[in-house]
Formats: C-alpha cells, sequence, structure tokens
C-alpha cells in the first residue's frame, strides 16, 4: 500500500497527453517504490531506524550550520544578506518550506529523547533545539509554527504520565515564544506578497484562489482519475488566469495543496490512496504506541494543507521514506538507543 502512489503514477501515464512532463513526474515517484522494497525486505530493527533518525536530525544541524557559514561569508565580503528566508533557501539549495519540514522533524527527534538521556547529553540535545528553533525563525515557514505546535502536542500526550509541572512551565513558555515569533518584522515581511503589477495582496488571498482554481479543474477535468501524470497543471494555470490570478499563470504556480494536487493529477482514485496510505501508518504508530513517528507523519500532512509538498523531490522523498519506516513491523520493537 505505502508504494501506490508510484504505482498510480504509472497507471496515470497510460492516459496522459504531454508524455515529457509525465515521464518526469513518474521519474519523481522512484522513492514510493524504493523505500517501501528497503523497509519491507530487508530485517531491519527499530534501534537501527531510530540511529538513521537520530544521523539525519544531526545532519540537517550540519546543512544548517554550513548554509549560516555562508551567510556569514557573504556578509562579510559584502554580497549580501542571505540570513532569512528566500536568500537562505539559495544557500541550502532546497526551498525553505521543504528544509522547514526537515528541521522540525529534527527537532522532534531531540525533543524526545532528552529526558532520556545523561547529564553531558541532555546539554547538547539542549544546544541542538535551541539552534534548530532559532534556525526554523530564520526560515521564516509559517506553516511550520502551526506543524511544530501540533505535533508538540502528540509528543505530550505521548508523554503525559512522565511530564513533570516545571516541563509544562517551559512548554507553555515555548508556545508563547513560538506565537511572538509570528508578529516579528521578519515574518511579517514574508508574507506581504504582491502581484506583478506591484499590488499587495494577502496571503490567505492567494491560498484561496489556488485552492478555488483547483477545485474548478478537478470538476471539469475526470473526476474519478484525474488529466493524468502529465496533465495534472495543463488547465490549472488557464484556470488562473480565467480567474485573474495573473501571478499564478505567469510564474506557473501548483495548487499549494497535497491533497488538491493529487485529485488534480489522479482524481478521487489517487486521493484515496493518498489517505489511506496515511491512515495506514499513523493507526500503526498509534497501535504500537510510537507517538514520534506520528508526529513526524502528522507534521508533513500540516505542511500538505498548504504546500504541494508531493512536487518536490525533496517532500517526496520525506515523505515516503517516513511512511515506509514507519509503517514496516521493527519500528515497534521496544529497544533503548543510548
Amino acid at each position: 500500500m505505502v508504494s501506490s502512489l508510484f504505482w498510480i503514477s504509472l497507471i496515470g501515464l497510460l492516459y496522459s497527453e504531454n508524455m515529457v512532463d509525465g515521464l518526469k513526474n513518474f521519474q519523481k515517484q522512484l522513492p514510493f517504490l524504493v523505500f517501501p522494497l528497503i523497509f519491507f525486505t530487508v530485517e531491519i530493527s527499530r534501534k537501527t531506524k531510530l540511529i538513521l533518525l537520530k544521523y539525519f536530525s544531526y545532519g540537517v544541524i550540519v546543512s544548517a550550520s554550513f548554509a549560516l557559514l555562508k551567510a556569514i561569508y557573504f556578509k562579510w565580503n559584502n554580497f549580501g544578506d542571505y540570513f532569512y528566508y528566500d536568500k537562505l533557501g539559495q544557500l541550502l539549495d532546497i526551498h525553505t518550506t521543504y528544509f522547514a519540514m526537515y528541521v522540525l522533524i529534527a527537532l522532534l527527534y531531540f525533543t524526545s529523547f532528552i529526558s532520556r538521556k545523561p547529564f553531558k547529553k541532555r546539554l547538547i540535545y539542549g544546544l541542538c533545539i535551541v539552534f534548530l528553533l532559532w534556525f526554523l525563525y530564520l526560515l521564516s515557514v509559517r506553516v511550520s509554527i502551526m506543524a511544530l505546535i501540533v505535533s508538540g502536542l502528540i509528543l505530550i500526550y505521548g508523554n503525559r504520565k512522565s511530564i513533570t509541572p516545571k516541563t509544562i512551565f517551559l512548554l507553555i513558555g515555548g508556545v508563547l515564544l513560538i506565537v511572538l515569533f509570528y508578529f516579528t518584522p521578519n515574518f511579517q515581511k514574508r508574507f506581504n506578497a504582491k502581484t506583478p503589477e506591484g499590488i499587495a495582496i494577502s496571503d490567505v488571498d492567494t491560498r484561496t484562489v489556488h485552492w478555488q482554481s483547483a477545485l474548478e479543474v478537478i470538476g471539469k477535468n475526470n473526476l474519478f482519475f484525474g488529466a493524468g501524470t502529465g496533465d495534472g497543471h495543463e488547465i490549472l494555470y488557464d484556470q488562473y488566469l480565467e480567474n485573474g490570478f495573473e501571478t499564478g499563470y505567469i510564474y506557473q504556480y501548483n495548487a499549494h495543496n497535497q491533497f488538491l494536487e493529487t485529485a488534480l493529477y489522479y482524481g478521487l482514485f489517487g486521493l484515496v490512496f493518498l489517505i489511506t496510505i496515511i491512515f495506514i501508518v499513523i493507526k500503526k504508530c498509534y497501535l504500537c504506541q510510537n507517538y514520534l513517528g506520528a508526529a513526524i507523519i502528522i507534521t508533513q500532512i500540516v505542511f500538505m494543507i498548504t504546500e504541494s509538498t508531493l512536487e518536490s523531490q525533496s517532500g517526496i522523498v520525506l515523505f515516503a521514506y517516513f511512511t515506509a519506516m514507519m509503517a514496516s513491523r521493527s519500528f515497534s520493537d521496544k529497544i533503548r538507543i543510548n
């Protein structure tokens, strides 16, 4: 079931007219085949998977550190300010939205295990958490705030029996700090969008037009099977123009919602499979009391509401990797990692 999105994209090629884009999109779906094959055919213990998650988390810190070093170098040599949002994304060589997901997953890992470590490791994990929160602020991705709050609540629920009043106080303070971040000039400036003519337009308005146009196209197309692997965006751009959203037409924006995006390409048929994958993985995490795994998947779901995360290789690899990891059997084994 986890690999179903790969097979659906293959079927979608059969009724696509634009085979060039169809083949490109099909190739991007390969992680949905590769990762399930690895996790479901090779015996990988829970301990090994958690070690992979730990290395992933430290890898995020290393990548963020290199980007900051480059930003410092450019600033020092008067090449410009690369410390925020899109400029920082250029140094990361990945869109800030996707890297924000990476940062959040790393945050979830360090937060989940910090209380189980000896003092020295707790100090290291604490510094990692502070660094990642600061870097998340530099990325200035608004949906990351909501994802952090939702995933944090899941971890709190999973550890409710062991949470002390001091921890609750710190968590409340952290939530308030996150909310305050939203009102900082850096965050507010990030969302003052403009049309090509220089007319200001709110981020909510742009999302509304994205979703309205996508829904109209879905209604016009084959509702059950969509437009096909290569033609999902063909009519969407024209619909943007028809709805007066010239910015979306000129820059060829996607639907900015993964569920609508899947319905554009593969109709209700593909949408049902995507939702089923998510349901199976979350159910497995809940039954195994794997609240960290559930928080990781739900973090990605929150991003899917405002972003078409499976349109990019960065988002596809992340989702395919963790859904395959969480759905495979050995992740429920109770083994402690030092």
